[in-house]
């Protein structure tokens, strides 16, 4: 695969220690991230330089908007489709144009159930 086939995952999480754990987990698994981003206005505007090809969202982001709300925007504004790292951040039969496709999500998660199993 050619470095303009790899995908470009931008990475927001509010936490600094799931954020610092997960930075690894993807750079183990030579994953190429922006990130970790804090806010989701600053997440808008990574999206706006570094054209994602796809968003993880670990947590809340710090600030006004929450997970699902951030998913949308980048969709919406962007065209970045997201993975929400927890599931009980919406609502599981919602359908949502936002949503990465599978064959986009599951290289994260298979690196990030390598060092933890509950991904």
């Amino acid at each position: 695969m050619s470095d303009h086939d790899r995908e470009t995952i931008l990475f927001i999480c509010g936490d600094d220690i799931d954020a610092a754990t997960i930075m690894t987990d993807l750079y183990d698994a030579d994953i190429r991230v922006v990130g970790p981003i804090h806010t989701a206005r600053m997440a808008l505007a990574m999206a706006a330089q570094t054209g994602p090809t796809l968003a993880l969202v670990a947590g809340q982001p710090t600030g006004e908007r929450k997970a699902p709300e951030l998913a949308q925007a980048l969709m919406s504004t962007w065209g970045v489709r997201s993975m929400l790292l927890d599931p009980t951040e919406h609502d599981a039969h919602e359908t949502s144009d936002w949503r990465a496709p599978d064959h986009q999500v599951a290289p994260i998660r298979l690196a990030l159930t390598q060092s933890r199993p509950s991904v």
